[in-house]
């Protein structure tokens, strides 16, 4: 025990003094691996250590290999090699695994999927000699698979392909519902409300990606907004094609207040741990 604290903090102590050298600040090296700065400096007081997946990044941007980095000191290019080696074949091993288990998830769904559509098909036919019913499931669950393919098959940006494809399958969805259901709703009202739900989806996206994890409060606030935002334009659509009452437009005007006092909160938590930064 005594002697992985005694690494660990050599470790810790390596990682300040190549920080230090390189001219970076805490929260420029935490930006570069995106991570944050509380995050660097708890290696740098040997709190915690940086994950495996870290390791090669945080040697290259400290100038180091990561025979150096986990040693503590300069090695000699021999270790270097073998541990920068050993490193990457972990590396690798383990997104081979993870992605194993994406592929044995997305067979398992899919054929899940397929028995259903079958089984619903049979049953359909049997009791009433004609396909009714079994048209909705099969409809909604190809639509459902089209969206979940691009989450388990794509190796990168699997939320954007994943709402990408929402965005690409809802309208038809509604479409073919409104012509088997035979509810003119699903055509008119239903595809502005979806529009209007991707928007927010999308906006949701956009803000979590431009934003990151290091300003969470900030980020949890712009969609406490922008959920306002969907929340009265849906309200708008609704009103234009349905009439509701004066209780159901209280509540709705509720909801809003308790999100916009929400934002607010996390507003005002961002801009306080930005001041206490300073």
């Amino acid at each position: 025990m005594e002697r992985e604290l005694h690494e660990q903090e050599k470790m810790a102590k390596f990682i300040l003094e190549m920080r230090k050298a390189r001219n970076l600040t805490q929260k420029e090296l935490a930006e570069q691996l995106g991570v944050t700065d509380k995050a660097v400096s708890k290696w740098e007081r040997a709190v915690s250590s940086p994950d495996i997946s870290l390791l090669i990044p945080l040697a290259e941007v400290l100038g180091v290999s990561t025979g150096e980095l986990l040693g503590g000191e300069k090695a000699e290019e021999r270790t270097e090699a073998m541990v920068n080696e050993a490193l990457k074949y972990s590396h690798k091993s383990a997104e081979q695994r993870v992605k194993r288990l994406w592929e044995l998830l997305f067979a398992g769904i899919s054929a899940s999927f397929l028995l259903g559509a079958v089984v619903c098909l049979i049953c359909n036919y049997a009791v009433s000699r004609e396909l009714s019913w079994s048209l909705l499931v099969l409809v909604s669950l190809g639509a459902a698979w089209g969206i979940l393919a691009p989450l388990f098959k794509a190796g990168q940006k699997r939320i954007f392909k994943g709402l990408l494809a929402l965005s690409l399958l809802l309208f038809p969805y509604l479409a073919v519902l409104s012509f088997l259901l035979k509810v003119t709703l699903l055509r008119t009202m239903g595809m502005w409300i979806g529009a209007a739900a991707l928007l927010g989806l999308w906006g949701v996206y956009s803000i979590l990606i431009r934003v990151g994890g290091g300003k969470k409060y900030f980020a949890l606030s712009m969609i406490c907004f922008l959920l306002v935002a969907e929340e009265y334009g849906i309200n708008r659509i609704i009103d234009a094609f349905l009439v509701r009452t004066a209780e159901e437009q209280s509540f709705n005007y509720l909801k809003d207040i308790i999100i916009l006092i929400l934002a607010a909160a996390c507003l005002g938590m961002s801009y306080f741990r930005e001041w206490r930064k300073q």
